[in-house]
């Protein structure tokens, strides 16, 4: 190779063309893999931020379901429970409420009022308190506060045994709190039968003919005082009206309504020949005896 002085300048042109064109092919190659570096760069910080964004948006998720189930804990949690009758006069329910705490202290699960066994509740509280007919509603009082509204039995007659009053609802069912007016009509057991607190005195349909006695009497202006079950037997009852001396003596398989009608008729013709019986007897259909 000849010395850089001994070159003709045509040689020595044609060496500074080739040298500038390496440099320039040496500087192309740098800026090629300068811009494959700065890529990869990039889409390693993209992976990145994806990762990130994935983290958050699970943690957000995990937090947001967090806070429902304790928004739903907190919502659903029975800790303190108060009792409230719209149709009671009596206005002392703090029984009640100790009764339905006593429950859910032995059924903590039921705490949550989803998991709460509402018949369950209601047998509990019937064991000791037979009035209370029913759990009409639960509502929400404030976070983990509950109302119970209870409906509670309404005597239609009140019932007088060995010198104790027991009150009886429609349904035959007996009593001793009455959280309602008295009832006007007074039964007096004579029969010798026992009456055992919250169970049955009666079969559905005795009390069927009581209830169809009371509204007969109505329909017809008597106003019944007092109905009496005489001795061994709750087949026939003795009936007194309010202004009659003596009592009438019924059958209760036979029509409630046919009987106050000869009762009626009865008192009008007594009345009207200056009679006073000590009773009449209206269990024979059609017939009526009196003494």
């Amino acid at each position: 190779m000849k010395e850089e002085k001994n070159l003709t300048r045509r040689e020595m042109r044609e060496k500074i063309l080739e040298e500038r064109s390496r440099e320039k092919g040496d500087f192309r190659r740098g800026k090629t893999i300068s811009r494959h570096q700065k890529e990869h760069s990039e889409r390693s910080e993209n992976q990145k931020l994806v990762i990130r964004r994935r983290k958050l948006g699970a943690f957000f998720v995990i937090l947001a379901i967090f806070i429902s189930l304790i928004s739903i804990f907190l919502f659903q949690f029975i800790s303190k429970v108060s009792v409230v009758s719209n149709e009671s006069k009596s206005q002392n329910l703090s029984k009640y409420e100790k009764s339905v705490e006593e429950y859910l202290n032995i059924n903590p699960s039921e705490r949550i009022l989803s998991n709460l066994n509402k018949n369950a509740l209601l047998g509990s509280l019937q064991k000791d308190y037979p009035e209370v007919l029913s759990i009409s509603d639960i509502k929400f009082n404030g976070l983990t506060s509950y109302k119970i509204y209870l409906d509670f039995r309404k005597p239609v007659a009140s019932w007088l045994v060995d010198g104790k009053e027991f009150f009886v609802d429609s349904e035959g069912v007996s009593f001793n709190v009455n959280n309602f007016e008295k009832p006007s009509l007074n039964i007096i057991d004579d029969s010798g039968a026992i009456v055992s607190n919250g169970k049955n005195v009666a079969s559905s349909s005795f009390f069927s003919f009581i209830g169809k006695l009371v509204s007969a009497a109505n329909k017809q202006g008597l106003e019944i005082s007092k109905i009496r079950i005489p001795p061994l037997s709750l087949r026939q009852v003795e009936v007194s009206v309010k202004g009659v001396s003596y009592f009438a003596r019924m059958s209760t398989a036979d029509s409630a309504e046919g009987q106050i009608i000869n009762f009626k008729k009865a008192i009008e013709y007594f009345g009207t020949h200056k009679i006073s019986p000590n009773y009449i007897d209206l269990r024979i259909e059609g017939k009526g005896y009196y003494k």
